[in-house]
């Protein structure tokens, strides 16, 4: 299996490997996705979410404000993404984070079997500004939905999506993510009921 063909599991391991001590920050994780490229910082936080991490409370906005951030700059053409230095300060312990990965481990690389590269014409550079404005569509509605329980998983996973497609070049994927998107936005008005409540 090659590095392509681990998208998933890969950026659990660059989280493991990549990172020290007792806390990890978000400036850490960051740091630690960059330099596998846009993919995994997509990867990272919507998998944060997905996974039981996902239920601390105000995690999953925290992610999605990660994924904005990243998303914006990558509109600007920045290589390396910029926090704000309270954003890239937060943190979480990282031994029962990594115990978190480590059990989700078998499940990613079942997960990565299925994930190969095809239909590359819908991954292409020129769509970049269509991958990162849809990354940000979906981490408004991780925060608007994330006021119902387990909604949030919903946006998170077009978001992991993305990311997935863009790391392992598979363009089926990058379509699953536009489908995802179309439920999510007919999910919106009932997310925002809830919130303007």
């Amino acid at each position: 299996m090659t590095a392509n063909h681990r998208a998933l599991t890969g950026t659990l391991d660059a989280i493991r490997d990549e990172t020290a001590g007792e806390k990890i920050s978000i400036g850490d994780l960051v740091d630690a996705l960059n330099s596998r490229g846009y993919g995994p910082l997509l990867i990272g936080p919507s998998l944060i979410t997905i996974l039981p991490t996902g239920a601390i409370p105000g995690m999953p906005s925290l992610c999605a404000l990660i994924i904005i951030f990243v998303s914006a700059q990558l509109l600007m053409g920045r290589s390396h993404p910029w926090l704000p230095a309270r954003l890239s300060r937060i943190s979480f312990g990282r031994a029962g984070f990594l115990h978190v990965l480590e059990k989700a481990r078998p499940y990613t690389r079942k997960i990565d079997r299925l994930i190969y590269p095809r239909f590359k014409f819908l991954i292409q550079d020129s769509f970049q500004p269509v991958i990162a404005l849809l990354s940000i569509g979906l981490s408004i509605a991780i925060m608007i939905l994330g006021f119902i329980p387990f909604m949030a998983i919903l946006p998170a996973s077009g978001i992991l999506l993305l990311g997935l497609g863009l790391s392992a070049r598979d363009g089926l994927l990058f379509a699953l993510s536009f489908v995802i998107a179309a439920i999510t936005l007919w999910l919106l008005p009932y997310g925002l009921g809830i919130f303007f409540k």
